[in-house]
């Protein structure tokens, strides 16, 4: 249901506070509206935040550009994903998050300073985008900037892929024994 000439953008996790899913909704819809109208968000995850969420997109007239599904089987989940122009991960707090999974994909991906693993893995307009997670008008900013550019979507993408490669799970493995007391 993406419109033609248009956008898919992903984000995957509980829906809980934590995880900003709010944030990323009210950034949506600081957008152009000309922008707005060929997006389609896609937000994969079930959690008590659900409702709210659902009530937000209404209140702020996003019915046809936010989705809301279920959990999705992994491979359902990574096509998703792979087909993505923009994939977010929009803690508040977030140990880790789907972040690498995005990278590993080869697609954008924009994560808040609250989400661990963005903040090890991207840096800011090389290979992803960082924003402060309060901070909607940034990462509505971070949306309309990719969505303009395809060329800098791509060579983000690629750039992320390529970090991703190079976290291996035996170096979270020993960042994780490093870190243990």
């Amino acid at each position: 249901n993406v419109p033609e000439q248009g956008f898919l953008l992903s984000a995957v996790s509980r829906l809980i506070y934590e995880k900003g899913y709010d944030l990323l909704i009210e950034s949506i819809s600081k957008l152009t509206l000309e922008l707005r109208g060929k997006i389609k968000l896609v937000i994969v995850g079930s959690g008590e935040e659900l409702p709210v969420l659902k009530q937000q997109v209404k209140s702020l007239q996003l019915d046809t550009q936010v989705q809301f599904h279920n959990w999705m089987n992994i491979s359902d989940f990574k096509f998703l994903i792979a087909n993505s122009d923009i994939f977010f991960n929009p803690a508040r707090f977030d140990s880790y998050g789907g972040t690498t999974l995005g990278m590993a994909l080869e697609v954008v991906v924009i994560g808040s300073t609250g989400a661990g693993a963005a903040v090890d893995r991207i840096e800011h307009g090389i290979n992803g985008f960082l924003y402060e997670p309060s901070d909607t008008k940034t990462l509505s900013d971070h949306i309309e900037k990719l969505l303009n550019d395809e060329a800098a979507r791509k060579r983000i993408a690629f750039a992320g892929r390529v970090t991703a490669l190079k976290w291996t799970p035996t170096r979270g493995v020993d960042i994780l024994v490093e870190h243990t007391v």
